[in-house]
């Protein structure tokens, strides 16, 4: 008996270092027991892989958003367009409607104008060759022109005119102009142009103003009193240039001068 006690305690005493042994190792533990199974550790490899993981479906979502922004950017794009397109497309359908409406318009218009001056033209030339002149009168074009025998001052050389049914002459043309000199010759006259008062500006006694004049050197005179303001008519040189005519003067209107009075042509029934 007492030898079996002796070999419980030999057995003690030798398991004694094991379980010293046994109890450091679960010291050594990190959870201060028995070691259990642990599961392995990520490496950084893993980690990484996460990560990326990470921003590529982050970035997927920010695709898909701008996706469905950009569609319907488009699709409100497009839902403007379409009636803008429709619009466009009626404006311009009535447009062209209205310019070939105005198109037409104006070639009858044009047509009619034509048909209108053609008139005119024979009109014009069947009174050049029928129209007549009372007594006494030039005919030139479609105008009568008579030359005064005796002379008086500018307004009244105007009145003298104005009994005739005419005025004092107004000259439109450089044809007019020859044909003036021949009436003329050797003369001065008045003619129907003459300075509106306080100013320079010549007008015809109709009311325009002369589109092409003949003034000679020098002429209109200008001074600081404006005395003249009539104009009258220079015989020139036969056969002169038109470009070096130089006839017209500016004179005192209380000059007294020949005038040659003008007035249009009328058919023989109603010349006097």
């Amino acid at each position: 008996m007492l030898g079996n006690r002796n070999l419980l305690k030999e057995g003690a005493a030798v398991m004694e270092p094991e379980e010293e042994i046994y109890v450091n190792v679960e010291q050594l533990s990190p959870t201060g027991g028995r070691c259990k199974h642990q599961e392995p550790q990520k490496t950084d490899k893993a980690v990484g892989t996460d990560c990326v993981a990470e921003e590529e479906t982050e970035t997927w979502s920010h695709f898909k958003v701008a996706t469905v922004c950009l569609g319907l950017l488009c699709f409100l794009l497009l839902t403007s367009v379409i009636p803008v397109a429709v619009l466009y497309d009626r404006d311009f359908n009535q447009l062209s409607r209205d310019l070939a409406n105005h198109t037409a318009e104006r070639n009858q218009l044009l047509i009619r104008n034509q048909n209108l001056t053609d008139e005119r033209d024979r009109l014009e030339s069947r009174l050049k060759r029928t129209a007549t002149c009372p007594e006494g009168w030039m005919k030139f074009g479609c105008s009568c022109y008579l030359l005064s025998s005796t002379a008086n001052i500018w307004s009244t050389s105007r009145g003298r005119c104005s009994r005739e049914g005419a005025d004092l002459v107004i000259i439109d043309s450089w044809e007019e102009m020859g044909f003036l000199n021949k009436l003329g010759a050797n003369s001065k006259f008045w003619i129907g142009l003459s300075r509106t008062s306080g100013t320079d500006k010549w007008m015809w006694t109709d009311g325009r103003s002369p589109q092409t004049t003949f003034w000679q050197r020098g002429h209109p005179l200008r001074n600081p009193f404006r005395t003249q303001r009539c104009a009258a008519f220079n015989s020139f040189q036969a056969g002169i240039l038109q470009l070096n005519v130089r006839s017209w003067s500016s004179e005192f209107c209380a000059q007294h001068l020949q005038w040659v009075c003008d007035k249009k042509a009328a058919p023989p029934a109603l010349v006097n």
